[in-house]
């Protein structure tokens, strides 16, 4: 069992990844003037706005010293399973873009991190409503890693060839 302050500290360095990601996401849909690539990186932006929110309410429910509520029934609502698809305009945008390929790069180190920060706070616990809780947000950040992951490799072919790397 962890501690409480342990466990305020996990929680607030969770909030800081957070928030580190909103910042990066705000700052790649400024980037763009691409409606697909902006949407994309403001509903990403929203996301983890929410994961925030939610961190910040178990922060204050911890340090008011009451009981941490339940929110895997809201959570489990989130629709974190279908193949997100996108297009090939998309992808090519974001190769082609130095900035946003760049925060496609940052976005993947910030999701990882979060994965291995959630699944320690889940183990570390035993409230059953944060375990669940974090168990649900590293699902969460691994879809996001995983969709990341995809756009990165599919667009790595044309950030190689708007900056012409050749193979040495």
């Amino acid at each position: 069992m962890i501690d409480k302050a342990h466990l305020i500290d996990s929680i607030k360095k969770a909030m800081q990844g957070e928030m580190d990601s909103v910042n990066l996401y705000q700052s790649a849909a400024y980037q763009s003037s691409d409606p697909e690539v902006k949407e994309f990186f403001v509903n990403r932006r929203e996301e983890e706005r929410l994961h925030y929110n939610y961190l910040l309410d178990y922060y204050q429910q911890l340090s008011s010293d009451m009981q941490p509520s339940d929110v895997s029934n809201v959570l489990s609502k989130v629709n974190m399973d279908g193949p997100s698809i996108f297009s090939d305009a998309f992808i090519r945008r974001i190769g082609e873009d130095q900035a946003l390929f760049s925060a496609i790069s940052t976005a993947l180190l910030l999701e990882k991190d979060a994965i291995d920060h959630y699944r320690k706070c889940a183990e570390d616990t035993d409230v059953e409503a944060l375990t669940s809780f974090f168990t649900m947000m590293s699902r969460w950040e691994m879809k996001h890693y995983d969709e990341l992951a995809s756009i990165q490799k599919d667009a790595e072919h044309y950030y190689w060839e708007i900056n012409k790397f050749q193979p040495f």
